[in-house]
């Protein structure tokens, strides 16, 4: 286990993150002839030929963690790798942590020697693990209304670094260095994808006549708006009568026709198979003209996921219970899915995940601020910084989801559409997944140029991805 205040790395955890880095890099062979060690140069006796990541010093993460904002050095490539190298961006790179020692930058990030080694004095084994576990959330106390670690408590926010892969990048530098020893190696490069995905968690705006009535309540004593009150009264009726013809229903066909429109089929769409409550619907995933929806997307090829309610955060019976729901509809157990207004505790949740059977998770990200939360757009197997063990389980980091944009980040549709490009070519650079949530509700009346922009970005993407 962790120490609260030092680090250490475990013979498991050391196992993890080489597996991990094999995996980024395009290792082909034999994990245990990947020439990666972790240790002091001077420790490592009959060594020949390889790479040496200096560890860093046991107090490097708490240390990091109460590090003034914008005080880690960045450096530029030729700082970083080895000579004729390139990276396919030009952005400098992020030192989390040197290794013991080497704390005040004399040395380079990496260096070769004469006998041929390839020293990495930059401890890029401990800011993987670093990232990937989220180790920060498990001792940091901030948390924000709705009881999640909120972006601006980060050490990428406060660092300046939440927009950058971090592990991946550091990847394609240890791919780089391991080019200069093995020339003639050919590491096998990933394709980049886009993963859209969508939560379900409304598919009625009117579910009950009650709250049809507070809108057109609302309309008349509050918006002086007679004709909207008409408008709503009658749409009420209507929908309420058939919700086929709710625009949040049909709000998730046309997601479907958007997505085949511009050549994408491998969406997620998360349903909800909650009890209503404050902040759930608790609409009935039995229902007829719900199963009709799920069954019409799955044979469009898509793919149903869930999306555990508010209060399946930190109860992993309730979350059980939702998912045994979803399997009666479906038919089969295995999916994943990702948590209603992204609650999630580390490591708590993935444990709760695996627990029950679900295959990945897609929430990592954060409510208010879009980017890498795990320092990574590479689905990867989460590590339990407090089990010592690798889970069961597949982590598939969010992005961007729209909602940040808008209503956090207040930006307009144009930036919005500028933000989640950029970070769309980042993914692209480092050879990974770009994970964009969009809503079903986000495609109605009060989302018009947003819906704009959500074609034109479809557009984009699809050129992106070739």
């Amino acid at each position: 286990m962790m120490s609260l205040c030092s680090f250490q790395l475990t013979a498991p955890a050391l196992a993890y993150i080489r597996n991990t880095l094999a995996h980024r890099i395009g290792w082909q062979d034999d994990l245990a002839d990947m020439p990666l060690f972790y240790g002091k140069p001077d420790d490592l006796v009959n060594f020949s030929s390889g790479i040496i990541v200096v560890p860093a010093a046991v107090d490097a993460w708490q240390n990091l963690l109460v590090l003034p904002s914008r005080n880690i050095d960045w450096l530029s490539h030729g700082h970083v790798l080895p000579q004729d190298a390139v990276l396919p961006f030009s952005d400098p790179i992020p030192v989390l942590f040197w290794g013991a020692g080497y704390e005040d930058g004399h040395k380079p990030f990496a260096e070769r020697r004469e006998d041929g080694t390839v020293i990495f004095y930059a401890d890029i084994i401990a800011a993987t693990l670093f990232m990937l576990t989220r180790w920060e959330e498990t001792v940091t106390p901030d948390r924000d209304e709705y009881g999640r670690f909120p972006a601006m408590a980060s050490v990428a926010y406060k660092q300046g670094f939440l927009d950058h892969p971090i592990v991946d990048e550091y990847a394609l530098i240890l791919r780089a260095w391991l080019k200069v020893i093995y020339p003639n190696w050919q590491p096998r490069s990933r394709q980049f994808e886009v993963k859209l995905s969508h939560d379900v968690d409304h598919v009625q705006h009117f579910p009950n006549w009650r709250r049809g009535a507070r809108v057109v309540m609302g309309d008349v004593l509050k918006r002086h708006d007679l004709e909207l009150a008409k408008e709503n009264a009658i749409n009420t009726l209507a929908r309420m009568a058939n919700p086929r013809w709710d625009y949040y229903y049909r709000g998730i066909y046309k997601l479907a026709e958007l997505s085949k429109a511009y050549g994408f089929s491998n969406d997620a769409f998360h349903f909800m198979a909650a009890e209503p409550g404050p902040f759930d619907q608790g609409y009935d995933i039995q229902a007829p003209f719900v199963r009709e929806c799920i069954e019409t997307l799955l044979q469009e090829g898509f793919e149903i996921g869930l999306h555990p309610s508010y209060n399946t955060y930190g109860k992993p019976a309730q979350l059980l219970e939702e998912k045994a729901r979803l399997d009666a509809v479906l038919g089969y157990s295995e999916y994943g899915g990702r948590q209603h207004y992204l609650r999630f505790k580390v490591p708590d949740t993935w444990r709760h995940w695996e627990q029950v059977g679900l295959t990945y998770d897609s929430t990592m990200t954060y409510a208010e601020y879009e980017g890498f939360r795990c320092g990574t757009c590479h689905p990867f197997r989460p590590f339990d910084i407090e089990q010592n063990r690798e889970l069961d389980l597949w982590e598939l980091p969010l992005i961007v989801m729209e909602g940040t944009l808008r209503h956090y980040r207040n930006l307009t549709p144009e930036q919005g559409e500028r933000r989640v490009m950029e970070l769309a070519r980042r993914c692209r650079q480092v050879e990974g997944t770009f994970t964009l949530l969009w809503h079903n509700v986000s495609l109605n009346q009060n989302w018009t140029l947003w819906r704009t922009i959500y074609e034109r970005i479809l557009g984009k993407l699809a050129v992106l991805q070739g």
